[in-house]
Formats: C-alpha cells, sequence, structure tokens
C-alpha cells in the first residue's frame, strides 16, 4: 500500500488477506478478462458454502426464461 491509501482501502485490504488466509486451501481457480482495455485478474474460490442443488435449480431456471423470451 502507498500513503495515499484510505481508511476504507486499508480496511478492504484487511479483510481481502483475512479471507485469503481463511480458503487458502480451498480450489482455486483464476480468470483473467479485459475490459476497455484494462485488464483484470479474478480468483475463485471453491469453498462449498453454497447448496448445489439451489444453484443449479436457479441456473436452469434462469436459462429456461432467458430462452422461453428470446
Amino acid at each position: 500500500m502507498n500513503k495515499n491509501d484510505t481508511a476504507v482501502e486499508r480496511e478492504k485490504a484487511g479483510k481481502m488477506f483475512e479471507l485469503n488466509e481463511k480458503y487458502k486451501d480451498f480450489p482455486e481457480r483464476v480468470s483473467e478478462y479485459e475490459i476497455d482495455g484494462k485488464k483484470y485478474i479474478v480468483h475463485s474460490r471453491f469453498v462449498g458454502e453454497k447448496k448445489i442443488d439451489e444453484v443449479i435449480g436457479r441456473l436452469a431456471f434462469e436459462r429456461a426464461i432467458k430462452e422461453t423470451l428470446a
């Protein structure tokens, strides 16, 4: 961090560090995206805190609605 960081930015960085430490042993996927010429790197951790049946059901429902209305 540099000396221009705000208190909010420092707090966010601290929380991110805590989350990284908490979930460091879980599987991770790294994806790179480019939006308007700026590169973004997204780290996704799979921690198993979602109910897979609910997630798949929601995704299937959203896809069915999208295909029906298209």
